[in-house]
């Protein structure tokens, strides 16, 4: 039973880099595409300081972490900047719909940075998990050191010096 939850477990992180990673990179090349011009502007018009740098922070960013989640590469750093960027879009581009209630007084659909929420929490999920067994990073972890129970169980070499 362990080992299926164990399969689960690395089925699921596998799926939500490789979705993660996909949505990274559909954003960075869309953003790349219209434009940096339009997105400084974008981010211009809701005083984000160092809009030309958060800009092009962001389509880099986005273009690059998204390939290394897709091969499961630096997976908790791509994790974490991910959660940080989010916060950075809710905090410098989602102020003006305070207070942070998805309705209006009214009833009516407000949102908006629901979707910033739930992608960084995708990002929280990967930097607290990582890449899972199926990550380029998997191939970069040092073993643990045997200790004394585990030297005097590990099976000796049958091999004799001539």
């Amino acid at each position: 039973m362990a080992s299926f939850l164990s399969f689960l477990q690395n089925l699921g992180l596998l799926i939500a880099r490789l979705g993660l990673g996909g949505i990274l990179l559909l954003h960075g090349w869309t953003r790349w595409n219209a434009g940096v011009q339009e997105q400084i502007d974008y981010l211009t018009q809701f005083r984000t300081p160092y809009a030309e740098v958060a800009a092009w922070g962001a389509i880099i960013f986005e273009l690059v972490g998204g390939v290394l989640l897709i091969v499961g590469a630096l997976t908790r750093l791509v994790g974490l900047g991910v959660l940080i960027e989010q916060i950075l879009i809710i905090v410098y581009t989602n102020w003006y719909k305070w207070p942070p209630t998805l309705l209006n007084a009214d009833g009516t659909y407000k949102g908006g940075y629901e979707y910033n929420v739930a992608i960084g929490l995708l990002g929280l999920l990967l930097f607290v998990m990582g890449g899972g067994a199926v990550a380029i990073d998997r191939l970069f972890r040092r073993k643990p050191p045997l200790s004394e129970d585990d030297e005097e169980s590990a099976p000796r070499s049958t091999t004799r010096a001539a």
